[in-house]
């Protein structure tokens, strides 16, 4: 999830830099090579450590030692304890199957739509026009391409606008601009929660649209010509990973055939790119290490009682991870966890009588042998309150030790517990 969520921030950060750098001008190819960096980079850029030339450069130091805990669901203690604490985490359980259901629905889509375009190459005859192999069609839907092939119906076709339409979509072929296509349709699924995956491969698409008009107007056709054959084509079209001659947005299209040719000294803002890449790239590499900082905060931790096992001699104590690749666990994973919490926390009876509640927030270290150390109280709200919700936290087992590039590590988590009253 946490990954996920990195990757869906990185599309937007891109796709907000691309609509304020890149919608105004004419260099389309530079603006396909930076819609393809924003489609593939946030899907890389999480696997790429540079946390220690991070930590090497001083002024990055309180970046990388950014809190960036891993945050578990809110435990409730009061009289609706098992069930809100039940409710917490089938929500996030739903969440995860609809996520993984919209998923399979778009790729079932794929597939599909995959399928209908091979039978079309499969059954179609094929012919040559004015040079070009076409799969003719039987059906009036407008011309389009698809990797190597172009279809269209040559009976719907005016003589005066084949030269127009071939020239168009063996832009497209040539180009290879199905291979954008697929990669957008693809980051599309994946993070098909979010509007701004869909906001990138509409962009994408358009683009590829501006690619292949522009071929036809280095081929000398007369733009005016041109631009009427477009409006008079019918928007009949049910192939959707193909590249089709009358895609929608044909004002933007005309507009952009209009348009004076940017000056070339423009390229120097697409510069601005390396901006969310490096923001990505921070972090994705968040990490806390210990230092005079911790130290200090170790003298005023509360010391957990002897029924807490020490970590033992074997322990290192070099390095404390917010957010690692494998996050420690539970016995029994978050639910065993919730379930191991509701029914240990007690309300305190003074608590109770003086009408006191409020939301502590716990944090403790989990250790490379899956102890649990450093218990303290991040947010205070009464001392009976704080003590309970450190007295049933320092109890837990052992946990399964966290994982950062293969190598276990110690790990730190949040844990908020509210205390609330009827």
């Amino acid at each position: 999830m946490l990954y996920l969520l990195q990757v869906n921030v990185g599309l937007i950060l891109f796709y907000a830099l691309y609509k304020l750098v890149c919608t105004r001008d004419t260099f389309f190819r530079s603006r396909r090579f930076i819609l393809i960096v924003s489609l593939v980079l946030p899907f890389i850029l999480p696997f790429i450590d540079v946390r220690e030339w991070l930590e090497s450069r001083d002024r990055m130091i309180m970046l990388t030692h950014f809190d960036y805990s891993a945050v578990l669901p809110e435990i409730v203690v009061g009289s609706e304890v098992a069930e809100t604490g039940s409710r917490v985490f089938v929500l996030s359980e739903w969440i995860g199957y609809l996520y993984l259901a919209g998923v399979v629905v778009l790729l079932v889509r794929l597939v599909v739509q995959a399928f209908s375009l091979y039978r079309l190459i499969v059954r179609m005859p094929e012919k040559e026009i004015n040079g070009v192999r076409v799969k003719c069609l039987n059906d009036p839907s407008g011309p389009f391409s698809f990797f190597g092939w172009i279809f269209m119906n040559p009976a719907t076709v005016k003589e005066d606008e084949l030269d127009e339409i071939l020239t168009h979509e063996m832009a497209h072929v040539k180009q290879h601009h199905s291979v954008d296509v697929l990669l957008a349709e693809m980051v599309s699924i994946c993070c098909w929660m979010n509007p701004f995956a869909w906001l990138l491969k509409r962009e994408v698409r358009l683009n590829l649209e501006f690619l292949a008009d522009r071929k036809v107007m280095e081929a000398g056709f007369a733009t005016k010509s041109y631009q009427y054959h477009l409006l008079g084509l019918a928007y009949n079209h049910k192939y959707g990973l193909s590249n089709n001659f009358n895609f929608s947005h044909l004002k933007q299209r005309i507009i952009m055939m209009n348009k004076k040719k940017s000056n070339g000294a423009g390229h120097i803002k697409y510069a601005l790119f390396v901006l969310p890449a490096f923001a990505l790239l921070v972090a994705g590499n968040i990490s806390c290490s210990q230092g005079a900082s911790e130290k200090q905060d170790a003298k005023e931790e509360t010391v957990a009682p002897d029924s807490v096992a020490a970590p033992t001699d074997g322990v290192a104590k070099d390095e404390v991870f917010m957010v690692a690749e494998q996050m420690p666990e539970f016995p029994g994973g978050m639910k065993e966890l919730l379930k191991f919490l509701q029914n240990n926390l007690k309300y305190p009876e003074n608590a109770m009588k003086n009408n006191v509640q409020g939301r502590v927030i716990v944090q403790f270290v989990v250790e490379k042998d899956g102890t649990l150390t450093e218990f303290k109280v991040a947010r205070s709200v009464d001392p009976d309150l704080d003590a309970e919700a450190l007295r049933v936290l320092q109890i837990m087992p052992k946990w399964k030790p966290g994982m950062q590039r293969g190598k276990i590590v110690r790990v730190k988590f949040t844990v908020p517990v509210s205390f609330k009253l009827q």
